[in-house]
């Protein structure tokens, strides 16, 4: 077996956010969200509209849980196999992309639930093609009628019924809105008008909304309308357990072509250490890379200290990223917070925690022009705190983020150095 050198320089050139090499985990979550999808093609069958009412799907958890891996790894498995009738296939999009040309995507989501519509777009590519140009063919696609005839590119939820009624799908489709926490919209807004259509089925159109974003998407989506969830519609991603750390590891060593060895042993300890949270283990693997880059493939060269040293830097600059400057500001208040939590207590507990803690004097006081609630809710935001959907309890999602906010939050005592001569934990 041959380490792929050229492969782990790619690797430890991608950025934060790019999909993993192989994918580990969250089989539970894939299983249900697919099974999922085809109900929505049985359900429109077998009823139309109020079967397919309120089963908007919700995946959230803190930066780095792997929201976005999780989704694109759907809709590789969906497109795996050649379109078919009733097979679900996925739009996927982030919240900027989908507010700023919503028709963009109802066109999309047209040329995806019409498998001729493929036949279409091989044809106008050879066209193009003879002509020396190209063609947008996602819009041109999805206004072509099956017998060839133009159509206009639905511009609302009921354009898109008028030209292409549920009866006429060949096709369901799963609509992902990712990042789905920072979308602006208020409940009067044409997106918000759309998203609430499709939540309640009001067309009756095969369509499975699936909304993936930080640990205050439930709070969004509830905002702008999408209430009363159907049991079962909400995933919080959290670590790993130690046999997915494991599997994630070994598919990465297969991957690249290592051999096995000490350095999954090495692996495995980071993994434990980081609380197997699945950035970090894709972190740890990083920094194992770089060495064995370094070392030109030698493993016996590689030093697993230097590798622990590595990730854990990483493991470092990944907490400061989910600071803010309203959290610094108030770092003794949420560290106090923090040391004191009982996730069983949920936000009711936090506010309490927050008032208790909150006093006059610097690193006490709560941010500028925050409500007690209003801080609550920007932690949450940030992934220093995850509220679980089926239980309501609050907690750092992270223990070792947790441990890592209580001690950079511990107040001067007497005999440290002056603050001007101290250096700043951030």
């Amino acid at each position: 077996m041959t380490i792929d050198i050229g492969g782990l320089r790619t690797f430890i050139a991608s950025s934060e956010g790019a999909d993993p090499p192989i994918f580990a985990g969250r089989q539970a979550e894939l299983y249900e969200l697919t099974t999922a999808a085809r109900n929505t093609w049985m359900l429109a069958g077998a009823g139309g509209g109020g079967s397919l009412s309120k089963r908007t799907h919700i995946i959230h958890g803190a930066p780095g849980a792997g929201k976005s891996t999780l989704l694109r790894e759907l809709g590789r498995r969906l497109h795996a196999v050649p379109p078919a009738a009733g097979q679900p296939r996925l739009l996927y999009t982030n919240s900027a992309d989908f507010e700023m040309d919503t028709s963009k995507f109802l066109a999309r989501m047209a040329a995806m639930a019409r498998l001729d519509a493929d036949t279409w777009r091989q044809r106008l590519q050879r066209i193009a093609s003879r002509m020396g140009g190209t063609l947008n063919l996602g819009l041109i696609s999805a206004s072509l009628d099956r017998d060839g005839s133009a159509q206009v590119p639905p511009r609302t939820i009921g354009n898109l019924h008028d030209n292409l009624p549920p009866d006429r799908w060949q096709a369901p489709v799963v609509l992902a809105i990712d990042e789905f926490q920072t979308i602006g919209s208020d409940d009067q807004a044409p997106v918000a008008k759309l998203l609430l259509s499709l939540h309640e089925a009001n067309y009756g159109l095969p369509v499975m909304l699936v909304l993936a974003g930080l640990g205050d998407t439930v709070d969004r989506a509830m905002e702008l309308g999408l209430s009363r969830l159907a049991q079962g519609t909400g995933w919080t991603l959290g670590c790993f357990d130690e046999a997915e750390s494991d599997d994630l590891i070994a598919g990465w060593g297969r991957h690249f072509g290592l051999p096995d060895g000490d350095w999954r042993n090495t692996m495995r300890g980071i993994a434990e250490d980081c609380d197997h949270w699945p950035v970090h283990v894709q972190n740890a693997l990083m920094a194992l890379a770089d060495e064995v880059v370094a070392a030109d493939g030698k493993l016996e060269d590689v030093q697993s200290s230097v590798v622990r040293a590595r990730s854990r830097k990483r493991q470092l600059a990944y907490y400061r990223q989910r600071m803010s400057p309203e959290i610094e500001g108030s770092a003794y208040l949420v560290g106090a917070m923090m040391r004191d939590l009982e996730p069983a207590r949920g936000v009711i507990g936090v506010d309490r925690l927050i008032r208790q803690h909150c006093i006059d004097e610097s690193g006490w006081r709560l941010p500028d022009g925050m409500t007690v609630n209003d801080f609550t809710r920007h932690l949450i935001h940030r992934g220093a705190l995850h509220k679980h959907l089926d239980t309501g309890t609050v907690e750092c999602p992270i223990p070792s983020f947790r441990a890592w906010l209580i001690e950079q939050g511990e107040p001067p005592h007497e005999n440290d150095p002056e603050p001007d001569s101290r250096p700043s934990p951030f």
